[in-house]
């Protein structure tokens, strides 16, 4: 029997818009293509680092602009402020308060960054509404490390087969199974709805 429910945020409870929020800074689509390269589809993973919060936020922008030095200046402007990075879903209040009334504890698990949910602020306000949250930024821990999992288990006094799980990235829900959590990815609110209810239906 599912207890808890467990929400990565971006793409999940909140738009992670990337691809809107670069081309405000840049008309060409090459200059456009590059600035992904360099931070959010770089292959070394160098977003993460920023939600890893083991380097300053400075340090994350120089490795950023090292992957790309051609388009310094299209990247500060983008670093500069974050604001409307992540734009919430219109369901997202709702469907945490839906499924606590129906018994479940929420909590999120999330690869964020200290800047993210600084700088968006209203959109992360549905935060406080959770039963816990486990961002990575406070613990310099990324998914799908297996400790942010058993971090958050852990913390909250989990057992890992009464939570479902729902994340966007195949490689998180695999590294969730591999705790035994029950993953699932998140491919939209309905079929979420039916992912949990089949799993209750199997007990």
């Amino acid at each position: 029997m599912i207890k808890n429910v467990i929400f990565d945020i971006g793409n999940v409870l909140v738009e992670f818009g990337w691809n809107s929020f670069f081309r405000r800074f840049t008309d060409s689509e090459e200059i456009f293509e590059r600035m992904c390269k360099a931070t959010v589809l770089d292959p070394g993973h160098a977003w993460n680092e920023i939600d890893r919060a083991v380097l300053s936020e400075e340090e994350v922008l120089e490795l950023f602009i090292k992957n790309d030095p051609g388009i310094e200046k299209e990247l500060r402007d983008m670093y500069k402020d974050f604001k409307g990075l992540l734009v919430q879903y219109d369901y997202t209040k709702e469907w945490i308060k839906d499924l606590q009334n129906r018994g479940y504890k929420v909590y999120c698990l999330s690869n964020m960054s200290f800047k993210s949910v600084r700088e968006n602020a209203d959109s992360m306000d549905f935060i406080p509404m959770l039963d816990g949250a486990v961002l990575s930024c406070y613990y310099q821990l990324c998914k799908p490390d297996r400790e942010i999992y058993e971090l958050l288990l852990n913390k909250y006094n989990l057992v890992a087969e009464e939570c479902v799980f729902f994340d966007d990235l195949e490689r998180n829900i695999k590294a969730a199974n591999e705790c035994g959590i029950h993953g699932v990815v998140f491919t939209g609110k309905d079929e979420a709805e039916k992912a949990l209810e089949e799993l209750n239906l199997k007990g």
